[in-house]
């Protein structure tokens, strides 16, 4: 057997590739291991990688919960696992396996060698499509709440390894970043800072504090926020709407942990864990030099992927209905049931503002039965307005682009800027032009909703 190489990813976990072996790696080609507050990832390279403590083993794990030779794993297909006689076996949600044969593994599922939780994962359906593969795959999650996160969530969340939480607006992101905070066991608070919403000159002051007499009208010294999660969680949500000079200082903090205030000369320590959320495909924003590189590499520690609602149907009925119970409970009127109408019609809607929406149209719908009887008709969903931006990348560069500047400005546009823009144009197009009702809808501040619309040339309402 050849010595394994070692890949080191700045911010990253290691990522272990046999020699001569890296280009033959199958679908699901990663092995995910977490506990004793880390995480680690080994690319599979071979048809059978053995796990123990032993030095010679594939993925060595220098701990005593484990055996020598404690199991083989198979990539397959199928994916297998085997434990080769080990004092602690090889555990599964519901059993505890001592060698035998081996035990087939279905796709994203998790099992437990002594103290650590183990997940395959790749280019399988574990993984979610990704422009950009990182050290450890970006893993779907389907339910973002404490209950609903795969058994492997937990663990990782327990490790101080950043995350890094991607999905279109409204998906539930806040939700995960709660989730991973309320499984971490951290004894701190969650420090929740909408960086889409700090206003550009106070940004710093804001994030890393000052000292009193720092700038004209300091007058006390102020506690930034990245210090007030000190033993708890920083959610930075909306991540890829910060400037280019604060990532630079953003970084700093997250490699040493520390911050400066403005007007010091000594850093603070902070001990806390970063998880990030952003609807941005970071790729793309960092080949615009509009993110930094090195900063993507800090928080994509390992990357957490909800998907729209659209593809997550089965979650819309459950959903609803607890939406209704809320909004019920809020007007103090009893509660209403979902008919079998009234479901097949949410099922039916394409949800471009997901969950947050599904909850808006819910709760006016509510208003609007008045106590009554809740129906299709109350549910007042407005059409989508087909945009420029909808058209196909093949008719975007016809001939007539090189007359028309519009078509030729939305022709440059990359696929993921495309979406963006036709995201905003539909928030605006179901708000009846209305900024703060779909800056709202989208999740971002006025300001922001504003400089997209500059920046795509969408025609200004008037609303």
């Amino acid at each position: 057997m050849s010595a394994p190489s070692t890949i080191c990813y700045p911010g990253r976990v290691t990522a272990t590739v046999p020699e001569g072996e890296r280009a033959s790696a199958g679908p699901a080609d990663f092995l995910l291991i977490a506990g004793r507050g880390t995480l680690t990832t080994h690319a599979l390279g071979r048809a059978e990688v053995l796990i123990g403590r032993d030095p010679a083993c594939d993925v060595v794990i220098d701990d005593p919960g484990l055996s020598r030779r404690h199991a083989v794993l198979r990539p397959g297909p199928p994916l297998t696992i085997q434990d080769l006689g080990s004092t602690n076996g090889v555990r599964f949600a519901d059993r505890v396996v001592r060698g035998g044969a081996p035990v087939a593994l279905a796709p994203g599922a998790s099992f437990h060698l002594g103290p650590f939780a183990c997940m395959v994962t790749g280019g399988g359906a574990a993984a979610a499509p990704s422009s950009a593969r990182s050290g450890v795959e970006r893993l779907r999650i389907d339910d973002p709440t404490i209950e609903g996160v795969p058994p492997f969530v937990r663990d990782v969340a327990a490790t101080r390894t950043s995350v890094l939480i991607l999905g279109e607006t409204g998906v539930g992101k806040d939700v995960l970043a709660e989730s991973l905070h309320a499984l971490s066991g951290r004894a701190g608070a969650m420090a929740r800072i909408n960086c889409a919403a700090l206003a550009e000159p106070l940004i710093e002051s804001e994030l890393f504090g000052h000292e009193r007499g720092a700038f004209t009208g300091a007058a006390a010294t102020k506690v930034g926020l990245l210090e007030t999660a000190e033993g708890g969680t920083v959610f930075l949500d909306e991540v890829g709407e910060l400037p280019i000079g604060t990532q630079a200082k953003l970084l700093r903090a997250i490699e040493a942990r520390e911050v400066v205030r403005l007007g010091a000369t000594r850093p603070i320590k902070i001990d806390v864990r970063f998880v990030a959320a952003t609807n941005r495909d970071l790729p793309t924003e960092i080949a615009a030099r509009r993110f930094r590189q090195d900063l993507y590499y800090r928080l994509d520690g390992i990357a957490l992927v909800i998907p729209p609602l659209r593809e997550r149907r089965a979650r819309i009925v459950p959903l609803a209905m607890r939406f209704l119970a809320e909004a019920c409970a809020q007007l103090g009127r009893p509660p209403l049931a979902l008919s079998l109408p009234l479901a097949a019609a949410l099922e039916a809607q394409p949800w471009p503002g997901n969950v947050r929406e599904l909850r808006a149209v819910l709760e006016r719908a509510v208003l609007l039965a008045r106590g009554g009887e809740l129906g299709v008709r109350h549910l007042a969903i407005a059409p989508i307005a087909v945009a420029p931006a909808a058209v196909s990348p093949a008719a975007a560069v016809a001939p007539a682009v090189a007359d028309d500047p519009a078509a030729a400005f939305l022709a440059a546009l990359s696929p993921a800027e495309r979406d963006e823009r036709q995201r905003v144009v539909d928030a605006l197009a179901r708000c009846g032009g209305n900024q703060r009702r779909a800056a709202q809808l989208l999740g971002v501040s006025r300001s922001t909703l504003v400089n997209r619309i500059k920046q795509y040339r969408i025609a200004r309402p008037h609303a």
